[in-house]
């Protein structure tokens, strides 16, 4: 009964996305959310937006059958509650982080990059970047899910490891997010080997990391179009990517393995300091060819 209610969820929540999807597109193209992506392209950007509709769809949905079991009392209660307030624990957080990105989209420079860039610009105008705002905010929503979210396994000092986790797959996602697909290649391919590994172990749950499904089918529904640079995701959309993969890692897999994590990520953000992802990926055969896969 839990899969064929499960394959029933997803089917529905396809079956929004691909009907949101449209709509989507002429609200952001009619409300002039363009931007010139790499190529010199005017594209539309927001398309994480998408991926926002489809998770609120689950918390819906998440809430219809979380009723329909107390008013029948039928099935595991307290499994049902764990799930209900995780999800809901995540989809606030998850919500802050998108109307950051998209007020970021709106309104942030993409001339100001990097910590440095960020002090640079206060020194210069005594004033917080978007940006600078964004990362308190993002610093804000993890510190609130690594607090309030349960698994049952991590070990309470590692709350603030967690936190550091989010802020830093946040972030990351987003520093990817300057060359189609990239990003939701990166978040698929993170997604994957979570699963893999957490189901390996045995001991860990994918079930309490049910947010990433409707974030997965959103990726999947407007892959084509960011991989062919036809649309952008924006800083609202990879930032969204970021903290859902953050909250799966940390929700499945033990706290040895995000400790390794949380040491690759930094590595990241030191090498966009330094020079930039971007050459990084190009200097490897393999990484270059995965990279430009797909892309027009």
């Amino acid at each position: 009964m839990v899969l064929i209610g499960s394959l029933l969820d997803l089917m529905v929540i396809a079956a929004a996305g691909r009907w949101l999807l449209p709509h989507v597109l002429r609200f952001l193209e009619g409300h002039s959310q363009v931007e010139t992506n790499y190529a010199g392209q005017v594209v539309p950007r927001g398309l994480g937006a998408l991926l926002w509709l489809l998770l609120w769809l689950q918390e819906l949905i998440l809430q219809l059958v979380n009723r329909v079991i107390a008013y029948w009392q039928i099935g595991p209660l307290a499994r049902m509650e764990l799930l209900e307030t995780n999800h809901q624990v995540f989809v606030f957080a998850a919500s802050l982080i998108f109307l950051l990105g998209w007020t970021d989209d709106l309104i942030g420079s993409k001339a100001v990059k990097g910590l440095k860039g960020h002090y640079r610009y206060w020194k210069e105008t005594k004033t917080f970047s978007m940006g600078a705002v964004k990362a308190l905010g993002i610093a804000t929503a993890a510190g609130w899910l690594a607090l309030s979210a349960e698994n049952g396994q991590t070990p309470i000092w590692w709350i603030g490891g967690q936190m550091l986790l989010l802020m830093l797959m946040t972030n990351a996602l987003n520093l990817l997010d300057v060359r189609p697909g990239r990003s939701l290649k990166f978040f698929f391919t993170g997604v994957v080997t979570v699963v893999v590994v957490s189901l390996w172990l045995a001991g860990c749950s994918i079930p309490l990391a049910f947010p990433i499904w409707p974030v997965c089918l959103g990726g999947y529904l407007v892959y084509g179009m960011d991989v062919r640079g036809k649309g952008m995701l924006g800083d609202a959309g990879a930032n969204l990517l970021g903290f859902t993969l953050g909250y799966t890692v940390i929700m499945t897999l033990p706290w040895e393995m995000q400790c390794l994590i949380v040491i690759v990520l930094i590595l990241l953000h030191k090498q966009a300091e330094v020079s930039s992802i971007t050459a990084l990926i190009e200097r490897n055969r393999f990484l270059n060819w995965l990279d430009r896969l797909g892309r027009t």
